[in-house]
């Protein structure tokens, strides 16, 4: 699969991630997403320099928030997937009042990124 989230919304995201969880096979995906990987892959490989090396998921994390992140980035970030999940789930409850409050929550998370 190259790049499975790129188009899809919330609930389609969360779709394909169960999917990919319960399928008993192999699975080659490429994606910039670092959430829907650590989700979905048991290891990564990497493909540099004319070679593929595989890495357990415990250390891509590990990588990752070494040199891309710090520290309050990621908690941020998850909380930000969850307040939008709410958002969308509240919408879909036609509680419009929760969503507008939720939606200001995120506002003031992204502003924190």
């Amino acid at each position: 699969m190259d790049e499975p989230t790129s188009h899809l919304d919330i609930y389609s995201q969360m779709a394909l991630e169960k999917a990919i969880a319960t399928y008993k096979g192999a699975i080659l995906m490429i994606s910039h997403d670092y959430h829907f990987i650590v989700n979905c892959a048991d290891y990564v490989l990497f493909i540099e320099d004319k070679t593929i090396r595989k890495m357990s998921m415990k250390k891509f994390r590990r990588m990752i928030y070494a040199n891309h992140f710090d520290k309050d980035y990621l908690a941020i970030e998850e909380k930000k997937k969850s307040v939008e999940t709410k958002v969308a789930l509240a919408l879909a409850d036609t509680d419009f009042e929760r969503a507008r409050t939720l939606s200001e929550d995120l506002e003031e998370l992204i502003k924190l990124l």
